[in-house]
């Protein structure tokens, strides 16, 4: 008789694999195999043993020789722990049993649970959904709160907790913003560990302590700055590069780089471009197209750059790259390289900030501002979801312009 533990979560019982006997030998591997629920699959376990010794092991009747013995308690010690993940975590998913079976660390300390396990489970997730750079947001929450707490559990985030934490980080002259990112993703995985019954809804601390947003608007390059890089020689090849790209990424919209990197030839729609950004497309029902007009520049700089006529990727950064984690590794490199060769450049004209492919964005929607085009327009042209999001994108007019507007209040006609 096989010895099985059940709970309300599944079930768990071993078994010997007659299927891949160990090479020259009669040992076969013993694998626990895991009911979820309706799902099942088998996990290993490392052992071995031969088809008499494990028989007996199993055994409850008569008197058990000393190796089958010495088999059942090992066993039973992993047995123990798949028992202990299914009463500590009732709604527990298949990738989230078997990284918390294989890990070698304690499930619980003095009945806590590890925050490290719940952020895993949400990381496996978008993993699986092929979703680079959310995953990449939750590994470094992650990071950071274990830096900041060498014992990270469910049980001890409190309004006071947050607090402590916020203080924290920026006493170490940490940005806000990064923080109210980290603070986003413990939220979100706290919202899930309510849900799936870990800790009650109670003792909820985001409620009390809010996170709130960044009201700092984002450095920008304003129309002379702009002209400055527009006139600048570059020295070398790369400053050439990464001054077309910059300016590639201003006149189509304050496109991002992943965005233009991602372009392909059905993106592009006689004289226009037609795209929807790679950070919404994913994330929402009804996905906002941006229309970009084919600019004599733009035209110049894909075609010096990348491939025109093509339905492939317009740029060859991402040609024959399968996967999301593949693209965004390739394009944080090549972002990098672009930002190393922008910076001598803003240096050379004399920027008060580093140049780099970000401000792009911001700059774009900032001259449209000085123009006085409305916000909804801005909106639209940056692919946003709501205007409210766009004035984090508008900067603070020049002082020449309030110098403008002010001179011009006492002008009558």
């Amino acid at each position: 008789m096989k010895k099985t533990v059940n709970s309300k979560a599944g079930s768990v019982y071993p078994f010997l694999d007659a299927r891949t006997p160990m090479a020259n030998s009669d040992l076969l591997p013993i694998k626990i195999s895991v009911n979820l629920k309706g799902v099942q699959f088998r996990v290993g376990i490392k052992l071995y043993a031969t088809p008499d010794v494990f028989d007996k092991a199993m055994s409850l009747k008569g008197t058990m020789p000393k190796e089958s013995k010495a088999l059942k308690a090992e066993i039973d010690v992993f047995l123990d722990k798949a028992n202990q993940i299914l009463e500590d975590f009732p709604n527990v998913t298949k990738k989230m049993f078997t990284n918390l079976f294989k890990s070698e660390t304690a499930l619980k300390v003095s009945g806590k649970t590890d925050m490290a396990v719940l952020f895993q489970s949400k990381i496996d997730e978008l993993t699986e959904e092929d979703k680079a750079g959310s995953k990449c947001f939750y590994e470094q929450a992650l990071l950071t709160f274990q830096n900041f707490r060498k014992g990270f559990y469910l049980e001890d985030i409190t309004v006071e907790w947050l607090k402590v934490f916020e203080s924290w980080w920026s006493n170490q002259g940490n940005a806000v913003a990064t923080a109210q990112i980290h603070m986003r993703c413990l939220r979100h995985i706290y919202n899930r560990a309510i849900k799936a019954g870990y800790i009650s809804q109670g003792l909820y601390p985001f409620k009390e302590h809010t996170i709130g947003s960044s009201s700092k608007s984002k450095d920008v390059l304003y129309p002379t700055q702009i002209k400055a890089l527009w006139d600048y020689t570059p020295l070398t090849n790369g400053q050439q590069r990464s001054k077309d790209y910059f300016i590639l990424l201003y006149l189509c919209n304050g496109m991002n780089i992943k965005d233009a990197l991602s372009l392909k030839g059905s993106h592009i729609k006689g004289e226009m471009i037609n795209f929807v950004r790679v950070k919404t497309s994913r994330t929402k029902k009804e996905t906002k197209e941006i229309t970009v007009y084919i600019h004599p520049e733009i035209k110049r700089i894909i075609e010096k750059w990348g491939t025109l006529n093509t339905k492939d990727y317009l740029f060859p950064c991402f040609r024959g790259l399968k996967t999301d984690i593949e693209r965004k590794k390739a394009k944080d490199i090549f972002a990098r390289n672009l930002n190393r060769d922008l910076r001598p450049i803003g240096e050379a004209i004399n920027l008060p900030i580093h140049l780099t492919l970000n401000l792009a964005r911001h700059s774009f929607a900032t001259r449209l501002k000085i123009d006085g085009t409305p916000t909804s327009y801005i909106s639209d042209a940056l692919g946003h979801g709501s205007s409210a999001i766009t004035e984090h994108y508008l900067k603070s007019l020049p002082d020449n312009k309030f110098k403008e507007i002010s001179e011009s209040l006492l002008t009558f006609k």
